[in-house]
Order: structure tokens, then sequence, then C-alpha cells
């Protein structure tokens, strides 16, 4: 009920502020909005899939800060940055709510001052933030969701001005909170193409040679990584592959659709604001179609691609050429955004628990508040899927 209720709610600041332009205090509701969602992740308790495994970690294996050294980094699992903020909270308020509260606050806050600065949008992000991603980001995903927000707060700015000290400086320091951030060693010089007719041919060969290299070395990316946690993430993920349908799928989703926003957003607006990202996009979902285990680097655009979707919205609002069309074209567009997270979220797992299902990671809601472990299926569902990814990487090295 309570996501229901925060859904609603967003859902009418949206259509108040944003399309039909009532005057009123938009900074209160906004900012508000912000504390609201800062709440809901911050005092879950046992609320979604791998905030388990990080609760079970943190009140077992991280220790205080003064006592830093005697933490075993192999067992942890995490790299060395992401467990410094965990001692130092730890150090403050040895529970796990109070941890989840500071990275609730944090993401909260540069993701609200991004929504902000990028569009008019912004109540409308928010909205579709808050059933695309709020979930994954402050659920799931904690060590990498970190860099994320420095890489949307911090590098991408330093990117656009061609800040390339300052923009390597931070990337070296992410990958000590998250090694997925390699892959952004390679956005300065990606973001040197456009997605035009030669850029097109780059980002076919780029493909072709990747695809071809990792069919016939799967292996070759352990010359090139730094760790062997990360070795062996990129050797996993190159073993993954789609069907025919499922590659259809995807280029449709991800490719297709965006490349006419994109091309719709070029033609009615001056200048895109993240036009050294669209190249980078590309060369990932290239790479994600051929191997669906790196659909984890399209982490690193989403935040993007929802204010993207804010300002395509806005446009189709205002721009007269749609003026007979609007209501249905807005419509279709986010029934279709909504529909695909929907898919996302129904995935079933009646094969562990009966009557179960993705979402039931997240509901029924539970809060610090009342520590019964009333939803024990949520652990039985982690351990027997953590299992079973962990048996069928096994099995595909064989």
């Amino acid at each position: 009920m309570i996501y229901l209720i925060i859904f609603i709610y967003l859902l009418i600041l949206s259509l108040v502020f944003d399309f039909f332009k009532v005057k009123g205090p938009k900074n209160f509701f906004y900012y508000s909005s912000m504390i609201i969602l800062i709440l809901v992740a911050g005092l879950r308790w046992k609320v979604g899939g791998d905030s388990l495994g990080y609760q079970e970690r943190f009140e077992k294996l991280i220790y205080p800060i003064y006592q830093f050294g005697n933490i075993d980094f192999i067992k942890v699992g995490w790299e060395p940055g992401y467990v410094l903020i965990n001692s130092i909270c730890k150090t403050i308020v040895p529970e796990f709510w109070f941890f989840q509260l500071v990275q609730a606050t944090f993401v909260q806050i540069i993701l609200f001052q991004f929504f902000k600065r990028y569009t008019p949008f912004y109540f409308t992000a928010v909205l579709f933030y808050s059933v695309i991603y709020y979930f994954y980001f402050n659920m799931e995903i904690l060590r990498e969701i970190f860099t994320i927000c420095i890489f949307v707060r911090f590098m991408f700015p330093a990117l656009a001005k061609e800040n390339y000290k300052k923009y390597y400086l931070l990337n070296i320091f992410l990958i000590f909170f998250h090694n997925s951030a390699i892959i952004l060693l390679l956005f300065p010089f990606l973001s040197k193409f456009s997605l035009n007719k030669k850029g097109i041919i780059v980002l076919v060969i780029l493909m072709f040679l990747i695809t071809t290299v990792f069919s016939i070395f799967p292996n070759i990316i352990n010359v090139f990584a730094f760790t062997e946690g990360l070795s062996s993430k990129f050797v996993k993920y190159s073993r993954y592959s789609l069907s025919i349908n499922g590659m259809i799928y995807n280029i449709i989703i991800f490719a297709v659709i965006p490349y006419y926003l994109i091309k719709l957003n070029e033609k009615y607006y001056n200048k895109l604001d993240f036009e050294k990202l669209i190249f980078p996009y590309f060369f990932i979902i290239s790479i994600y179609i051929a191997y669906s285990g790196f659909g984890r680097f399209i982490n690193y655009f989403g935040l993007f691609m929802l204010v993207f979707f804010a300002n395509t919205l806005y446009l189709i609002m205002h721009v007269k050429v749609f003026k007979e069309i609007r209501v249905p074209l807005i419509l279709l567009l986010s029934f279709g955004t909504l529909y695909y997270k929907y898919q996302y979220y129904s995935i079933s797992y009646d094969y562990i628990v009966n009557d179960t299902s993705k979402f039931n990671m997240y509901y029924p809601y539970s809060s610090i508040f009342n520590k019964e472990d009333y939803y024990k299926f949520r652990a039985t569902i982690y351990s027997r899927s953590m299992s079973d990814s962990y048996n069928n990487s096994t099995k595909n090295k064989k």
C-alpha cells in the first residue's frame, strides 16, 4: 500500500506542476518527495534482494573504523572504498539501518539535484524513477549506485567540458568502490564520435571486433582486468547470450526507439545536454545485444535516460506539430515504458516459493520499527537464486 500511495502522490505532482503548470510551492513538494523516498529506502527492514546479503556481511564481517585492519576483504568481497564507508557508518551506529539511511540520503540528494538541473519536467522524472529505478538503485545495487551517483554529479560535467584530468582521477577513485566503473575509462574516447554515418560505421566495426574476440577468446579479458574478481565477472558476462527474438526485442527497445527519440529531440532542441553520452550508450547497447550480461553497464546511463524521456514528454506537450496526438502519444510512451518494468517485477519465483514473484522481494514493505521477519521467503528466494546463479556460472566455465 505504501508504494501505491507514493506513486499516486508523485503522479498528482507530475500532472499538477509539469502538465497543467499550476503555480504553487514546487520546491516544497519536490523536496518533500525526496525526503519520503529517503525514509522509505533508509528505514526498510530486509526489503530487497541483494540488501539481504549486504546486511548479513555488514553485521558479521564489517568492523568499526578502529578495527578496520581486522576486516577480511576477501571474505567480504567488496572493494576497499565501499568497505571503508560501511566501517565508518558502523562506527557511528552499529546497525545496518543507519548505513541504509546514509546511503539513501546520498543517492536521493544527488538524483534530485540532477533531475532539477537537466529537465523542467522534474516531477515527471521523479515519477518514472520511482517505478523504474527506485527499488533497483536503493535496495539492490548498493555499491554500484555510489559510483553511478559520482559519475552523474561530477564525472559527466567533467566529460562534457572535456576536463579529462578530473574525469580520469575520479574514474580511478571509483574503481575502488565498484569495479564496473572500469567501463567509464572508455567514455572520453567514445564520446569523440557522433551518431552519424561515420560514427555508425565505427560502431559496427567495434561491435564486430569485440564480439569476434570474445567468441574466439572468451578469457582474453584476463589480460586487461585489474583484479581476479573483475576478470571473472567479465568472463561470466561474455558467456550469456539472447535468443534471436530476445535480440530483436532489445534492438527495438534499447536502440531503435532511443535513436528515433534522439533525432526527434535534435530537431526541436538547439542542444542535447547529453550529447557526449550518445555514442558510448549505443556502444554498450551493441555489446549488450550480443551478450546480455553486459546490460549491467546500462546502469550508468539510466538517470540520463530518465531525464531524456522526461524532456521528450515535455517536447511533445509543447511542440505544435504534436497538438492533435500529444495525449495518446504521451500515454503510449508512458505505459510502454512502465510495461517493460512490469515484466521485470513479474518474474516468477514460484519454483522457489509458491505464489511469489520478483515484486515480492519489495512488497509487503517492512520497516525497522518492527523488525520481525514476517517475510522470511525473501531470504529463501535470495539464497536460492544466488545459488542457482553460481551453479550456472560454474557450468558455463566447464
